[in-house]
């Protein structure tokens, strides 16, 4: 029962998936500031933010770090000392929903894109811009399907991937479809409206839970 369950659920996650990407992209760009909270992560944030920073949809890259003991803060430093469009922000930490809010704060953008240091977002396409089109059509918040930087990871964490990502697809376009469910936006590839987080915050301090 549970399989074909499972089958009928993962056909209407398809074909209502495909029925919506037909619609067109928002070209808004320009409209988004991104924030990158880091704590010691001296081997992926600069290739993440440079990815961001190649979107036409981002505006500012907003990057926190949480008290790194690496060389975190420097390379975000030099990074903004030829960039302005780098904005970073180093505080001590506290926990992802602290670094969260610190970046909210700064933001100057009508829609913000949570992402975390070692997430890809590729800069080509107009993945930001239909999910931007999803806030017009007057959703809060969107969740977007997170691809980590698996450069340098072995075979497993490449298997994990290919099998979490269809999953994570199906899985929550099943829920959206049904309506009610409960509905999960992940903190590491999230679009929401600026005034909605300011409104309705993140929980700060080390015991905070962001879904990631």
């Amino acid at each position: 029962m549970k399989t074909a369950l499972f089958f009928v659920g993962a056909a209407m996650a398809i074909a209502w998936f495909m029925w919506r990407w037909r619609m067109p992209p928002s070209r808004a760009y320009g409209s988004v500031d991104a924030i990158v909270p880091a704590f010691n992560e001296e081997l992926c944030i600069a290739d993440s933010v440079i990815s961001l920073l190649k979107n036409p949809y981002i505006n500012d890259v907003i990057v926190v770090n949480d008290g790194s003991t690496d060389g975190t803060a420097a390379i975000i430093d030099e990074m903004a000392s030829y960039n302005p469009r780098v904005v970073p922000i180093h505080k001590r930490n506290s926990g992802k929903g602290g670094a969260l809010m610190a970046g909210v704060a700064c933001a100057r953008a009508k829609y913000l894109f949570l992402t975390d240091a070692d997430t890809v977002l590729p800069h080509e396409g107009a993945g930001l811009g239909y999910m931007i089109a999803e806030l017009r059509r007057g959703a809060h918040a969107v969740g977007g399907i997170p691809a980590s930087n698996l450069q340098a990871a072995g075979l497993l964490p490449h298997i994990r991937a290919s099998l979490k990502v269809p999953m994570i697809a199906l899985k929550r376009t099943f829920q959206q479809i049904l309506g009610g469910a409960p509905f999960i936006i992940s903190g590491s590839c999230g679009l929401f409206r600026t005034e909605v987080l300011r409104q309705v915050p993140f929980r700060t301090g080390r015991k905070s839970r962001i879904s990631t």
